[in-house]
C-alpha cells in the first residue's frame, strides 16, 4: 500500500512539516509495511519558504540572509532570509519573512503605517546577486499598500502634489499625483516575478484588498474607507484593468501594483508548488493520499492547498482524505469532494488549548489512529 501525505500547515498553530511526519509516524507505528511519501506543500501563504526549502535541498540553492525593514519603522530591523538558486538564477522568499502580520504585535498593528519596503529590500539583494526570477508567496502580509514599499525599494519615487517624496504606506496612497522611475534598477527590466497567492480578491471594492483583508489587519471601518480611496488612486497609474484581475488585491494589493508596474505574473500558489514537487508523477501508484489545513470551509476549493491536491488526485482516480482543525459552520463537506474530512478538534475544547502545538499534533494522531486504512488498500 502507498500512502502519499501532502499537508498544508495548522496555521499559528503547526507547520505543514510537523502535521506530515506526525501523520507518517502514526500510520507507520500502526503498518509498518506501508510505503509512505511525504510532499512539502503551501499555497502562497506562510510556510510556502519552508516548503521551497525541502523542494530545493538537492539542488546548489544557498540560504541568504539579509537585515532589512520591519513592517513599521518603530520596530528593529528583521533578519530575513531567501533562497538563491543559482543554476536557475531564480530567488525564493515569502513576502510575510519582513512585511508579515505576525512581525507586529497585537497592540502595534497599524495598516495605515506598515510598508512591504523590507521585502523590497530582500528582492532587490537578490537581484544584485544575479536573480532574474523572483517567485515569492503574498500570504501572511501586515500591509496594505499596494507594494508601494517593496516599488520604493526598487527604484520607484512616489511624489505628492508639490512633488515631495511620500513614505511608502497604506495612508500615503490617496496623495500620489505622480511616479518617478528616473532612479529605477536597470536589472528590474530584465526580471521575471510570480507571485504566488491563495485569493482570487480583486484590489478594489467590496471583495478588494481593503474592505476584507482590511479588518484583519486592524483597520477601523475608517480606515477601510481611506484605504480604499487610497488603492483607487494608486490604480489609476497602472495599466488599464489591473485593479480587477483575479488575485490583484492579494497582500494588500501588493500583486496588483507588481502586475502593473513590473509586469509580474499571479500563479496559484498549490499549482506552482505541486508542479514542482511533480505531484502527478509521485501520486501515479498511490492507493491514498491525505491532505489538510487548520479550518475547512466552503471556501476550500477557491485556491487553497488541499483543493489543488484534489483536482491532482482525483484526476488519477486516487481517493483523498481532508483533515483539518474545525470545519466552519455551515460548511458543505460532502459537496468539497473529498472522500472524507476529518475535523481533530473537540468541539468543547477552548480555542487556546486546541491552538497549542501538542495539543493540536497530539489530536491528529488519534484520528489517523482511528482510520481503517484497509479499506484503502486494493493488493
Amino acid at each position: 500500500m502507498k500512502i502519499v501525505i501532502a499537508v498544508d500547515k495548522f496555521k499559528g498553530c503547526a507547520t505543514s512539516q510537523q502535521l506530515a511526519q506526525r501523520i507518517h509516524n502514526t500510520i507507520k507505528s500502526q503498518t509498518p509495511d506501508v510505503d509512505i511519501i511525504i510532499v512539502p506543500i503551501a499555497d502562497g501563504g506562510d510556510g510556502t519558504l519552508e516548503a521551497f526549502k525541502t523542494l530545493l535541498a538537492h539542488k546548489a540553492s544557498a540560504l541568504q540572509h539579509i537585515q532589512v525593514s520591519a513592517p513599521l519603522p518603530q520596530l528593529p530591523t528583521v533578519d530575513a532570509e531567501y533562497l538563491l538558486d543559482d543554476d536557475l538564477h531564480t530567488a525564493y522568499l515569502d513576502l510575510a519573512t519582513a512585511s508579515g502580520l505576525a512581525l507586529v504585535p497585537h497592540q502595534l498593528r497599524d495598516v495605515m503605517r506598515t510598508s512591504t519596503f523590507g521585502t523590497g529590500q530582500i528582492i532587490r539583494d537578490a537581484i544584485n546577486k544575479g536573480a532574474n526570477h523572483v517567485v515569492m508567496g503574498l500570504g501572511g502580509s501586515a500591509t496594505c499598500d499596494a507594494a508601494m514599499g517593496i516599488l520604493a525599494a526598487l527604484g520607484y519615487k512616489f511624489l505628492d502634489d508639490k512633488q515631495q517624496p511620500l513614505t511608502p504606506c497604506g495612508q500615503n496612497l490617496r496623495l500620489i499625483k505622480h511616479i518617478d522611475t528616473t532612479g529605477l534598477n536597470p536589472a528590474i527590466a530584465h526580471t521575471r516575478f510570480s507571485l504566488l497567492t491563495d485569493v482570487n480578491n480583486q484590489l478594489t471594492g467590496p471583495n478588494g484588498a481593503a474592505a476584507i483583508f482590511g479588518p484583519q489587519k486592524g483597520a477601523s471601518p475608517e480606515q477601510v474607507i481611506e484605504l480604499e480611496r487610497g488603492l483607487e488612486n494608486f490604480a489609476s497609474f497602472l495599466p488599464e484593468g489591473t485593479s480587477f484581475i483575479n488575485g490583484a488585491g492579494a497582500a494588500g494589493g501588493v500583486a496588483a501594483g507588481m502586475v502593473g508596474l513590473l509586469g509580474a505574473t499571479i500563479v496559484p500558489g498549490i499549482d506552482f508548488l505541486l508542479n514542482m514537487a511533480h505531484f502527478n508523477e509521485i501520486i501515479a501508484d498511490a492507493n491514498l493520499v491525505i491532505t489538510g489545513e487548520g479550518r475547512i470551509d466552503n471556501q476550500t476549493l477557491m485556491g487553497k492547498a488541499p483543493a489543488g491536491v484534489l483536482q491532482a488526485a482525483k484526476q488519477q482516480n486516487i481517493p483523498v482524505i481532508a483533515i483539518c482543525g474545525n470545519i466552519a459552520p455551515r460548511t458543505e463537506t460532502s459537496l468539497l469532494g473529498f472522500d472524507r474530512v476529518i475535523e481533530v478538534t473537540p468541539h468543547n475544547m477552548p480555542l487556546e488549548q486546541a491552538m497549542d502545538t501538542k495539543t493540536a499534533l497530539a489530536l491528529v494522531e488519534r484520528a489517523i489512529l482511528n482510520l481503517d486504512l484497509s479499506q484503502w488498500n486494493d493488493d
